[in-house]
Order: C-alpha cells, then structure tokens, then sequence
C-alpha cells in the first residue's frame, strides 16, 4: 500500500533496527533514501560533520527523517562511554540544525536508569547522569528545545531477533538447546525487550499518522512486566529444560504505554510470541549446523 510521504532518509540504514525499517518501508510503498557511516547501505556520511550533514540533506530533501544510527553498546561497560554518547549526541545536533521537518528519532529506555517507581512514564523522569543513557537524554532535549511539529522520540527497549547472534535471549536459547543449562550469573549479556520487527513497525506506524502535535516523547514496547529471571526462565520452558535460579533484589522493569495505545496503537505480536519464534528459529540453526 502506497504513501502521499515525500522520500524519507534512513539513518543508520545499515544497522540492526535500520535494515528493518528499510524493509517495512518497502513493503509499503514508502520511498525512502538510506545513508550509513559505514558506506554499506546508500550514501556515506559522516553525521558528526556538520558540512557533511548539510549537503546531504540540501541534496535528497527528505520528507522526514528516521534517525537510527548511533554508537550503541556491545557489552554491558560500553553503556559508560562517555566519548561515545557525545558523538552520537553531535549526529542529532547537525540533524536537528539543518533539516526543516520532522525527525523520527530511536532513543532508548536507559534514560529511565535513574527512576524506580514502575511502569515507567514519559514525564516521570529523573534524568540520566552519564553515559549512554545521558547521550540520548541530551538528544532528546535537542529535538524538543527545537519545537518542529511532528518531532518524536521513541524510547526503545533492547531488541532481539534474528539475524542478531548475541544477547541474553540469543545466548540462553542456544545454551539451553545445546548444553540444557544456562547462567548469566557472573556477567550478564545485554538483554532486550522487543522483537526487532515490532520496533521497526512502530516506526512505520508513526511515520504515516500525519500529526502536526509538538515534539513527545513515546514509550515503545509490550504491555509486560520484565525481569532477566522471568526471561530466561521463559526460554528454558520452551527448550523443555527444567531450570531454576534464585536471585535476591533483582529489579524489575516495565513501562506505561497508555500514550503509545491512545496515539499510534499497541500491536498484535506479544513478547511471548517472540520469545517462541526466537527458540524455533534458534533450534533450527542447531539442526543445520549438526548436518
């Protein structure tokens, strides 16, 4: 199904959740422009060069842009990168400075590190100090400071999925099914909360509800309450293997989406659902390797 959207520019395009977003736009009929640091999917740019960043938006003029791409954190101490997080601070800067419409941007649900009362909601924030957490804090506050209708940021969970190989999710489903055991005890993996199509589609749902309201700020995510325990406790029931673990003071996470359902809508998949097409796309794998 087509769109009346002018062409919108993908940043990170190459990456993780970019590629999705790449494919959903397709699927609908969306023309869109790719650009990537790394040169591997469209147009090479370099969005800590503010030059850089000027020409290529005077060139495509784009209707919107979905700003995906970001230094994100491969193991759990790269969250305190500061160096990092200003970079990817100074690519919304150079964004927010030369583009005259609307920017769909991926943050994240660290900037709520700080908060202990759950669900989590937008406005009940304690702001982040450092790191990761504080870079997108930082970003988000550029896009609201710059007041363009139809601005918003989507705080994302971790995401997981196929063909991402590592991760909490990942690794406690391929354990379970090789070794029938699993501990994340002595350094856990970064976890994650949504399947990484349903973030993407979350994109594509508020990319094509054409809404002139001020900048916001939206929970993106299941209706779910999360712990690691319950996750991987999840997983080994699906790979049939009995498995328990107490773990004292763990903090639950959850986050208020009544202003995702009344805007935008919740969608159809749940976190179980992906949990179980997680487990048989990983069983699968197991058996390919083994033939």
């Amino acid at each position: 199904m087509g769109h009346d959207l002018g062409p919108v520019l993908v940043t990170g395009a190459s990456g993780y959740l970019g590629t999705e977003i790449l494919y959903l736009l397709e699927k609908n009929g969306i023309k869109f422009i790719t650009m990537s640091n790394s040169g591997k999917s469209g147009f090479f740019c370099d969005l800590t060069d503010p030059e850089q960043v000027r020409v290529l938006i005077e060139k495509y003029c784009p209707s919107t842009i979905i700003h995906c791409a970001a230094e994100v954190p491969k193991i759990p101490t790269q969250y305190a990168d500061a160096a990092a997080a200003k970079r990817s601070v100074s690519m919304v800067e150079n964004i927010a400075k030369y583009s005259e419409f609307r920017i769909l941007f991926a943050s994240s649900m660290t900037v709520y590190v700080k908060n202990n009362l759950f669900p989590v909601s937008e406005d009940e924030l304690i702001p982040p100090e450092s790191g990761y957490a504080k870079g997108k804090w930082d970003a988000e506050q550029i896009l609201f400071q710059r007041n363009m209708p139809g601005d918003i940021v989507l705080r994302l969970p971790g995401l997981f999925g196929m063909p991402r190989r590592a991760g909490l999710i990942y690794n406690a489903a391929k354990s379970f099914l090789t070794d029938g055991t699993f501990d994340f005890t002595p350094s856990p993996d970064i976890w994650a909360t949504i399947h990484v199509r349903d973030a993407a589609e979350y994109f594509i749902k508020v990319l094509t509800k054409a809404e002139a309201n001020p900048p916001t700020a939206i929970n993106i995510g299941y209706p779910d309450v999360f712990t690691m325990s319950s996750t991987v406790k999840r997983i080994a029931e699906l790979c049939e293997v009995p498995w328990k673990m107490e773990i004292t003071n763990e903090k639950a996470f959850s986050m208020n989406l009544k202003r995702l359902e009344e805007q935008f809508g919740i969608i159809s998949s749940t976190f179980d659902q992906r949990l179980m097409e997680l487990v048989r796309q990983v069983r699968e794998e197991i058996g390919r390797n083994e033939q």
